[in-house]
């Protein structure tokens, strides 16, 4: 009896093995798992030109996918992008389908609780943007109005907390999505990076629209992230993105993509 019962204990411990083993080697944590692999799969955030953009093979492309090649290169690494969005970015990294995050999220102290963030790669203004007609001058020129923003975003926890009276907060998976409401009118106004809406307007001939600069929202960073056991290649990332600024590449990269340097000058560490 003892002894088909430990049988039956070893069978089961071996059975959990197995299938604890392939998550555990599927998430390379460090340099030398990448190294080993010989390959580093990035999440990379999609639909914010002039960040990014479709090359003629369909592939995305761009400032970000720019960074990661860097990355890759400098790992000694081949490049696997993932494309991802504002809802399905933190999903990806959790689960083990990308290796690291340049998504541009910023590093707030609830996503810190979640992974680890690196010092900043870029800048970004947030800006509200409506139509030209349309007065803005303060928080309350918003009472009664939609905003939209990208589901889970700085932008949606900035606009959520101003608790602007008989404003509806309208969420949207991305970006685009959340400024093609505008755009289509379902909405009265958007939260997005001033570069990005800019661009859009520019490229779309959109004339009744602009970005509202007298009412910022914030000025802010954006960070890489990786998994919270990952912290040997969290301090090679952070060495990669001080090296790559005191050389020039990094803003050598924004100015290719975005045609200006990164905004606010030197980027801050912590």
């Amino acid at each position: 009896m003892i002894g088909r019962l430990l049988r039956r204990a070893v069978a089961t411990l071996g059975l959990a093995c197995l299938l604890t083993a392939p998550a555990a080697f599927s998430h390379a944590q460090t340099t030398a798992d990448l190294v080993k692999k010989g390959k580093v799969t990035i999440g990379v955030l999609t639909g914010i030109p002039p960040y990014d953009t479709v090359d003629s093979s369909g592939n995305t492309d761009g400032f970000l996918v720019d960074l990661a090649r860097e990355v890759a290169k400098n790992l000694g690494t081949t490049l696997e992008i993932v494309p991802v969005n504002n809802a399905s970015r933190a999903a990806a990294l959790e689960s083990g389908r990308v290796d690291l995050l340049i998504a541009h999220m910023t590093a707030t102290p609830e996503r810190a609780k979640t992974f680890l963030m690196t010092n900043p790669y870029g800048a970004y203004e947030m800006r509200f943007v409506a139509a030209k007609d349309m007065p803005l001058k303060s928080l309350d020129d918003l009472k009664g109005k939609r905003i939209s923003v990208p589901k889970g975003s700085t932008q949606d926890a900035a606009v959520s907390g101003y608790n602007i009276e008989g404003a509806e907060v309208v969420r949207f998976d991305d970006d685009a999505l959340a400024m093609q409401a505008l755009i289509s009118g379902q909405v009265d106004a958007t939260a997005a990076v001033a570069t990005v809406a800019n661009d859009v307007i520019a490229k779309r001939n959109l004339t009744n629209l602009e970005v509202k600069a007298e009412v910022p929202i914030f000025t802010l960073y954006w960070s890489m992230a990786v998994r919270k056991d990952a912290g040997e290649l969290h301090q090679w990332l952070n060495n990669f993105i001080y090296y790559e600024e005191i050389t020039g590449r990094l803003n050598g990269l924004h100015k290719k993509w975005v045609g200006v340097p990164i905004p606010g000058g030197k980027l801050p560490t912590f």
